[in-house]
């Protein structure tokens, strides 16, 4: 197999110009539009400029009406949204977080750079950044928003906002108190952000006493909570025990990220909140496939492994909004690997349908771009993916990316 970047050389070629613009149809699909609780067979998407255009029932089409391009075997989607990535954070390093500390920003961006491609030519088209070292993530949106390199479409919350000493001082500003806390998250808003996204709990992967252990109170939440809000973002909270879940919930943060550790009360505070759930399944399931654990480390990935399932399979149950993501950075977690995320929801219990959506539409929702992205139907913009085969029979198909295209230009197309 070969594959690579596409760069639209001879896209006019055969193709219908109007006033210059591209006219390109996905032609007898098998479509999932990630709208529709069922797949549509045997339609027609037209795509023009960069804006989808049409979802028409098949005809026999002429070169004359456009670039045709065939889908037999294939199925049409959204573009993926992974809704929890870190691309300044390197998941090819033993050590990403040592690493980024110690390296030049140079050789950081260059990093960052690969895992934007990477996540590309897997078929996400947008991405919400969970916070980098330096604002590196505002770089890297703007390098791709401007095209010197190719990239999902960047949501970026500048650093994550942390205690000193908190868990994201890693990739995040450390503030501590309600003044320091509302200075900081206003400087992330003064500098570009697009969302905002705080700290509440330590990590739950940890080995020693302070595992998960909550980190802002229920008053400093809010008023983070209150301060995004304000300005018309949104906020996440990466949380992992029940307090921190309960506390996050409360403050009406738009997603809580994590939950490894919560318990059916602070799920059920997700619900009565209407507060939605990013659960980054991926990474204890690829974690405990890595050879270098300690023998103490694998026994905790172990445990908590089980209890981050039942926490996510509890929050489905109850009826909790559940979006996929890949929380790439960690050590071997690769910005391909959003597929994965989406086959272990449906794992724990979403239907097939409902799993696509939870990278898709859903996603859209929760990162307020639905008026934009998330779905193929006529006005949004063309982010579309091809795969091979059935995704609704085979999860898996979605990790076969034969071709992206991200506002109307084919970026990537998969050759034998």
């Amino acid at each position: 197999m070969g594959d690579g970047l596409g760069d639209n050389e001879g896209d006019e070629q055969g193709n219908h110009l109007n006033g210059g613009t591209v006219t390109s149809i996905f032609q007898n699909c098998r479509l999932i539009d990630g709208v529709g609780d069922h797949a549509r067979d045997q339609v027609d998407v037209i795509i023009e400029g960069t804006t989808i255009k049409a979802v028409e029932p098949t005809r026999a089409r002429d070169a004359g009406e456009g670039r045709l391009i065939p889908t037999l075997g294939r199925t049409l989607l959204p573009g993926l949204i992974d809704c929890h990535a870190h691309y300044t954070l390197d998941p090819w390093a033993r050590d990403p977080f040592s690493q980024v500390a110690r390296e030049p920003v140079g050789m950081t961006m260059l990093r960052a750079a690969r895992a934007a491609r990477d996540g590309l030519l897997a078929g996400i088209t947008t991405v919400r950044d969970a916070g980098a070292p330096r604002q590196l993530n505002f770089l890297l949106r703007d390098a791709i928003r401007n095209g010197l390199i190719p990239g999902p479409r960047l949501l970026s919350p500048g650093c994550a906002i942390t205690i000193t000493g908190g868990h994201g001082m890693t990739f995040g500003v450390e503030a501590d108190g309600m003044d320091g806390l509302q200075q900081a998250v206003r400087a992330q808003m003064r500098d570009g952000a697009d969302v905002i996204k705080i700290v509440a709990s330590e990590a739950a992967m940890l080995t020693g006493p302070e595992a998960a252990v909550e980190e802002l109170t229920q008053e400093e939440i809010n008023m983070l909570a209150s301060e995004a809000h304000r300005r018309g973002l949104r906020i996440f909270s990466h949380a992992q025990n029940s307090i921190s879940v309960t506390r996050s919930a409360r403050a009406r943060v738009d997603s809580v990220e994590h939950a490894f550790l919560a318990d059916g009360a602070a799920l059920r505070e997700l619900l009565d909140n209407q507060v939605t759930l990013t659960p980054t399944l991926a990474v204890t399931e690829v974690t405990l496939e890595r050879d270098d654990l300690t023998p103490a480390f694998r026994s905790r990935m172990l445990h908590i492994r089980d209890k981050h399932w039942w926490s996510c399979e509890e929050a489905i149950r109850l009826g909790v909004n559940v979006v996929a993501s890949t929380d790439c950075g960690e050590p071997c977690i690769y910005p391909s690997l959003l597929w994965r995320d989406i086959r272990i929801l449906h794992d724990r219990g979403l239907g097939a349908m409902n799993a696509i959506k939870a990278a898709t539409s859903r996603a859209a929702v929760l990162l307020g771009v639905e008026h934009f992205v998330g779905s193929i139907v006529p006005g949004l913009q063309a982010d579309c993916i091809l795969v091979d085969g059935d995704p609704l029979t085979d999860l898996a198909a979605l990790g076969r990316v034969d071709m992206v295209m991200q506002a109307g230009r084919i970026v990537h197309t998969r050759t034998a």
